[in-house]
């Protein structure tokens, strides 16, 4: 008679002794900016509405600091996004390995024109802009690449791993 398999582990536990260091950060920060992000761009109501005399004020201080006043508030709006989507790419990039470069590069564009989709149909305050979808996308590749900047660390081989053994003298 065999002996019965033990159960295989589910829960929070378990996937974080699946998960690297690594994914486990990548996990939690791109949760924690997916809800910040979904909740700035799907939100009923433009962000900035009703902003307009801070915005400008914004701008006056950045322009006493040498922006040149050609950039106003649609270059404003346009570094935002890109700023916005730097840490979702970034952390959605931590969660893979080089084989899901890929994935890493798709995500911001269809993350960024799924949310101008639905502020085009369902948002009518909310005004879809394909340069938002250009920003928001870079601001991801930007995350990206200095996710790939990150050293790795080695996985260490579990004990009694035929690996580890190999090694022994």
């Amino acid at each position: 008679m065999t002996e019965p398999q033990p159960k295989a582990q589910a829960g929070p536990a378990a996937l974080r002794r699946r998960l690297s260091r690594r994914q486990w950060v990548g996990a939690v920060g791109l949760g924690a900016v997916l809800c910040v992000a979904l909740a700035i761009t799907l939100n009923p109501t433009p962000v900035d509405r009703g902003r307009g005399d801070d915005t400008r004020a914004f701008l006056s201080v950045l322009h006493g600091m040498g922006l040149p006043e050609s950039f106003g508030y649609l270059e404003l709006e346009f570094t935002a996004n890109i700023i916005m989507f730097v840490p979702l790419g970034f952390f959605f990039a931590l969660l893979g390995s080089g084989r899901w470069l890929w994935a890493a590069i798709l995500f911001p564009l269809a993350l960024s024109t799924g949310i101008e989709l639905v502020q085009l149909l369902f948002l009518p305050e909310r005004f879809a802009d394909v340069s938002d979808i250009v920003a928001n996308t870079l601001g991801g590749w930007i995350g990206v690449a200095l996710a790939a900047l990150v050293p790795r660390r080695p996985r260490r081989p579990r004990s009694g791993s035929a690996q580890e053994s190999f090694r022994r003298p």
